[in-house]
């Protein structure tokens, strides 16, 4: 395999395991509310990220794709936290994983053909959404599974119109991340206030952490995966990332798997496998 290949599946494989421990960062600060949670990991980022673009003079103009990718961003980070916070995180990790199963939707939304194969697909990961979420409901007390659930196709969701934004923002990759930070950190903040509680000096270090290794790291990873390998590859490995929330979620907060989650993940998984493009055979 050539080294360029190897690398790029490096990167792949790393961006898997760091969003895999998104949940574990946002689980570990649940004793503050969700809003402050919010609020703070929008800061943390945007005060890591912009003093170094300024420096580097990485920083461009953002076009209006830029505007609307940095929105569907914020969108993004603010539907994963609220749900890793209130529901299973290895359940959530899950149902994020599933936008390109919604990116199939939007195609048939556009009255796109679909092949026989991303039908079943969409079937399949359906099914294991369904199984996820029932199974998920009986068994997590005393928290709001359902709105954690929700969330977390809510993150699918704009995950996938944040991927059919990519190709048009011709290399305002930093810029975005920064817009979506301080987006989010706007919209937190009037719900933050009511009820705004700092972090001490321990829960600071959990935003550092969750704001270098699982927002600013994997944001400057995934577009050089992308360069080394195919796009398409490069989302086949980020399937992973379920597997690495469940090693990170047993080994750090003592979470087992559930039965849902042993019938769900295949059926969810393989789906999605499934519903991902294929390129066309030579002719």
């Amino acid at each position: 395999m050539d080294p360029p290949k190897v690398k790029g599946i490096g990167y792949a494989v790393t961006i898997s395991a760091l969003w895999g421990g998104t949940g574990i960062w946002v689980a570990l600060l649940t004793a503050l509310p969700v809003s402050s949670t919010l609020l703070f990991r929008f800061v943390t980022a945007a005060a890591l990220l912009a003093p170094a673009l300024l420096l580097s003079g990485g920083i461009r103009k953002p076009t209006r794709d830029g505007y609307g990718a940095g929105a569907l961003l914020a969108a993004y980070y603010l539907f994963a936290t609220v749900g890793f916070y209130f529901s299973n995180v290895v359940s959530v990790s899950l149902l994020v994983s599933t936008s390109p199963f919604f990116v199939m939707l939007i195609r048939v939304w556009r009255r796109e053909p679909l092949s026989g194969q991303e039908i079943a697909g969409g079937m399949l990961a359906f099914t294991g959404v369904l199984v996820l979420i029932g199974g998920g409901a009986a068994t997590t007390a005393g928290r709001l599974p359902a709105l954690g659930n929700f969330c977390g196709l809510g993150a699918a969701l704009t995950m996938a119109l944040y991927s059919l934004a990519g190709p048009r923002l011709r290399g305002q990759g930093w810029t975005v991340v920064l817009i979506s930070c301080l987006l989010g950190a706007l919209i937190s903040l009037p719900f933050a206030l009511p009820a705004l509680t700092l972090p001490d000096w321990p829960q600071w270090g959990l935003f550092v952490g969750l704001a270098l290794f699982s927002t600013l790291a994997p944001g400057y990873l995934y577009p050089l995966a992308c360069q080394r390998i195919t796009p398409t590859t490069a989302t086949v490995i980020r399937l992973s990332t379920p597997f690495f929330t469940a090693l990170f979620a047993w080994l750090i907060l003592g979470q087992p798997l559930g039965l849902h989650h042993l019938l769900g993940a295949p059926l969810m998984l393989a789906g999605v496998y499934l519903t991902l493009p294929r390129a066309s055979s030579p002719a």
